[in-house]
């Protein structure tokens, strides 16, 4: 972890049930996904190669309004036109919408295990389908969180976990995820030779949050 831990982030973060490990240790832990804030938004700068596509791109999100879901309260953001549902116990996705129309789902919902702390690795398997080309596939993936460190992007500077995922399908992404924002503020998202969709790269920045 690099030592910019500032006193300003580190009073946002106590508030989303940031703990520190030990009183002398400035490794966080953070035992829950904060509250999603309704209504921020912010834009991300991609360049993509290979089966990305090419070239630079500006990719919008937002935080929406809470909905429901099959019966249950659900947290939701919105990207690239597409509407992603989440649990609000663990922040898992559960679909990805296109208007109300399911793309992608996850069974059993895919995502982290928390709590959240530097070192900890965990392996999850789940079933994704892909309601468009109406195909399925057994996913197993392995997380690990690699660092606790600032970084700095066009959009400002925060204090990030850096969490690294691995599948079976050959996805290697390593992404910055801020718990100030709730958002991941970098990525690096790298397609294998062995990926259905062939090798590539897509790195993303965001370069405004509000």
């Amino acid at each position: 972890m690099q030592s910019a831990f500032n006193f300003r982030a580190a009073a946002k973060l106590s508030a989303a049930a940031l703990i520190l490990v030990s009183a002398g240790c400035s490794t966080p832990r953070l035992e829950s996904y904060p509250p999603t804030k309704v209504g921020a938004a912010w834009i991300a700068t991609a360049r993509d190669t290979g089966s990305f596509g090419s070239g630079i791109s500006q990719i919008p999100g937002k935080f929406l309004p809470n909905r429901n879901w099959q019966g249950s309260e659900v947290y939701a953001f919105e990207s690239a036109g597409f509407t992603t549902l989440m649990t609000t116990g663990n922040t898992n996705f559960i679909v990805t919408l296109k208007g109300d129309a399911p793309v992608t789902t996850w069974d059993p919902p895919f995502g982290w295990q928390w709590p959240i702390e530097v070192g900890k690795s965990w392996t999850r398997r789940t079933k994704q389908t892909n309601h468009t080309a109406k195909t399925a596939i057994d996913l197993e993936y392995t997380q690990t969180v690699e660092a606790f460190e600032q970084i700095t992007v066009p959009a400002g500077t925060y204090s990030t976990f850096r969490i690294k995922t691995v599948n079976s399908i050959g996805d290697e992404n390593v992404q910055w995820w801020s718990p100030d924002t709730g958002i991941f503020m970098k990525q690096s998202l790298r397609r294998t030779a062995k990926h259905p969709a062939g090798a590539g790269t897509r790195e993303l920045e965001v370069t405004s949050f509000k």
